[in-house]
């Protein structure tokens, strides 16, 4: 995701890269509240490419609401821009999501979001992921997703991967194989490392993401390439339930045509009641 979707992270930061947010590889398993608990949140990613590649702007707001204790819905509304020194673009996606607790081992996540310009996000985009506990503190994960951009552009992305909790940490990760209609094969490794610090609410992410998927990384896409990424970020409760993230990323790419990087910073507040 993106930014490189948080670009693989810092996207898998574009997608689920970015693909989004932006959340984290494995959510941490939450406890369980009251009747109708509410989050949201406002976020802006901006990334800056070399050259002549121009620039990215994200702005999404996302609310979450949780019934009962097993099934929580999500709802978010993202406004993006992409252009260089003689275009601009403009785009507008809206997405929901279904997380559902089924067993204390198993839990599923069914998301589908639709754009209207498949140059900024992708134009239809649905996901199902599968996850179990396989031991205690260790989550295993299998995910599917499917994108049209339009034009025939076709992307199907299978993904497997695993989280393991430890008190105050999270380690996790994912791998992925893309298949594109117009640009053929490509794959992604994504792995996360999640600190909370040792006395107050907050916390530290940190995102390494490498591959061929130009796709799950950020736009612009290629038919093939390689690319380096590394994000972090950091959540700071400041009360009230309110709580402020940052956090800054970099990306390397390389195609048969060019070279180049991308320069990231996220910025926005949380909010829970």
């Amino acid at each position: 995701m993106t930014f490189a979707q948080a670009f693989c992270g810092a996207a898998l930061l574009a997608s689920t890269a970015a693909a989004g947010a932006a959340s984290p590889a494995f959510p941490a398993k939450a406890k369980t509240p009251a009747l109708g608990h509410l989050s949201s949140s406002l976020r802006l990613e901006y990334t800056d490419f070399s050259k002549l590649f121009g620039d990215r702007a994200v702005l999404t707001a996302n609310s979450r609401l949780r019934i009962g204790g097993s099934t929580r819905f999500g709802f978010s509304l993202a406004q993006g821009e992409r252009g260089n020194s003689t275009t601009r673009r403009h785009g507008t996606q809206g997405s929901a999501a279904v997380d559902h607790d089924w067993s204390d081992r198993l839990s599923t996540r069914t998301s589908a979001s639709i754009a209207d310009n498949g140059a900024i996000f992708a134009k239809r985009q649905f996901a199902q992921d599968i996850s179990y506990e396989i031991a205690n503190g260790l989550v295993g994960t299998i995910g599917g997703n499917f994108s049209s951009y339009g034009d025939r552009n076709n992307v199907g992305t299978w993904s497997a991967g695993a989280a393991y909790y430890l008190r105050g940490a999270t380690l996790s990760y994912r791998y992925s194989l893309i298949a594109s209609e117009r640009l053929g094969r490509s794959h992604a490794h994504l792995a996360s490392v999640r600190v909370k610090d040792p006395r107050g609410r907050g916390s530290t992410q940190l995102w390494a993401g490498h591959g061929t998927s130009l796709y799950e990384v950020d736009l612009p896409r290629s038919a093939n390439g390689k690319f380096t990424s590394v994000a972090v970020q950091r959540s700071q409760p400041v009360g009230g339930g309110v709580a402020l993230n940052f956090g800054v990323n970099r990306a390397w790419y390389k195609t048969p045509t060019a070279t180049y990087r991308g320069t990231g910073i996220v910025a926005g507040l949380s909010f829970s009641k």
